[in-house]
């Protein structure tokens, strides 16, 4: 698809040939309506009323490296919620404040797991720099003490009547979280499918994460057991992927034994933790399982581009190319809005579609309100509404659209309504 700016560019070039000036009708923006923002800081979200600043962050020049000792603060979460049962408009946007040789805006989005980072000159007013948390680059495990261990032990997702994994008391560890990065676990050659953990910068409030070997006797597995700021248990078999050929793994009479490991974990270097003891066909088998930290890297500026050109590549794919509705009540966050309360513009290309749009004439006047009142573009993470209304004559329907943020109107060409309903077929039928 063409990109939308092309359509605008032609426009501005078309007037500018003709030696006039007009305002570009079509002018996308952030819309602060479109979307939900809180600020994490406190056990308890705050909401905040603009998006700008979350949205406009990291979409300059990137840094691949952050300098200094780094503290955390605050991290701010933008939902634009689904407007339609398609879901074709959600999309979030996550920045983390932090400080370390300079300023730093650290953002994930729906491009990539990986983060963003960009040198900022300071903190926007909202970011409590009074509460910032110290976290270290590289992770550090040490045994579980009694107190830690009691604790573990005495969990409720362990104490569940339906639970009959038992834990391994000794295998208890701690993790003191690092900045960005996940621990892989092996056994004997044998990796696990999924990381034991994960660190994000918004665990930098967490002092440990708990981490020990489970056995369930019946099903002759070994689970994985995390307690996470002694809140949240989880528990998985250490062997989620059947060998097509062996077949799936079985562990009888397993015994495991913690081998002294008391450092911080540097990246890509393997460390001992564990000793597995079991029989399998009847031999007794024994295996050390070891634990590996690989940092994250941050994303670049030409593979941030290379997702932006190619949204099958994206973590969480978006449509390419703006959407574009008429629909009769205004979007709102606790609802979906459905056909034929909704009508989504026809077809793949929308250029003619804005070029349309953007063509309209400023006019004092208005039309009548119709069925569908409200016209809304949305494009990445902008947007722009307007209020539709329209003008019955003999042989053609004159169509006006108010932008509702600066409440200007503006009329389409005779060329421009005729453009305008072919992509809304079901409207000639009203």
């Amino acid at each position: 698809m063409k990109k939308l700016a092309s359509a605008l560019v032609l426009s501005m070039g078309l007037l500018a040939s003709c030696g006039g000036e007009k305002p570009d009708v079509v002018n996308l923006s952030y819309v602060d309506a479109h979307w939900t923002v809180n600020k994490y800081s406190l056990e308890q979200p705050e909401a905040l009323e603009s998006v700008d600043e979350t949205l406009q962050a990291c979409t300059g020049e990137l840094t691949t490296e952050l300098k200094g000792d780094l503290t955390v603060y605050d991290t701010v979460i933008a939902n634009r919620h689904q407007m339609t049962d398609t879901g074709d408009e959600y999309a979030y946007k996550s920045v983390t404040y932090i400080k370390g040789d300079e300023h730093y805006a650290l953002c994930r989005d729906m491009l990539s797991e990986r983060f963003q980072a960009e040198v900022i000159e300071s903190f926007p007013p909202f970011v409590d720099t009074q509460n910032g948390k110290r976290i270290q680059r590289n992770p550090f495990i040490e045994p579980a003490d009694e107190t830690t261990q009691a604790e573990f032990l005495d969990a409720d997702g362990l104490l569940e009547p339906n639970n009959a994994v038992e834990p391994f008391a000794d295998t208890i560890v701690t993790f003191i979280p690092a900045f960005h990065g996940e621990v892989e676990l092996t056994i004997g050659d044998r990796q696990l499918a999924f990381p034991v953990l994960m660190f994000d910068p918004m665990m930098a409030h967490i002092d440990e994460v708990k981490v020990a070997i489970g056995y369930h006797p019946d099903e002759k597995k070994p689970y994985v057991l995390l307690m996470l700021a002694d809140l949240y248990f989880t528990m998985s078999p250490l062997d989620e992927i059947i060998d097509p050929v062996k077949g799936e793994q079985s562990y009888e009479e397993l015994t495991v034994k913690r081998l002294p490991l008391r450092s911080e974990l540097l990246p890509d270097k393997s460390y001992p933790l564990y000793e597995f003891n079991y029989t399998r066909d009847g031999k007794a088998v024994t295996e050390i399982a070891t634990i590996t930290y690989r940092a994250s890297e941050l994303l670049t500026i030409s593979e941030q581009k290379a997702l932006k050109d190619n949204p099958e590549e994206q973590y969480m794919p978006t449509v390419s190319g703006p959407l574009i509705y008429l629909h009769q009540q205004p979007f709102n966050h606790e609802s979906t809005l459905t056909y034929p309360t909704i009508l989504r513009a026809v077809g793949n290309e929308m250029d003619d579609l804005i070029q349309a749009i953007d063509s309209a004439e400023p006019t004092k006047r208005t039309g009548n309100q119709g069925d569908y009142r409200y016209l809304t573009i949305v494009d990445g993470l902008k947007g722009q509404e307007f209020e539709v209304t329209y003008k019955q004559r003999s042989k053609k329907l004159d169509i006006y659209v108010t932008d509702r943020s600066t409440e200007e109107t503006y009329k389409l060409t005779s060329e421009g309504a005729e453009t305008f309903l072919s992509y809304f077929p079901d409207l000639k039928k009203k």
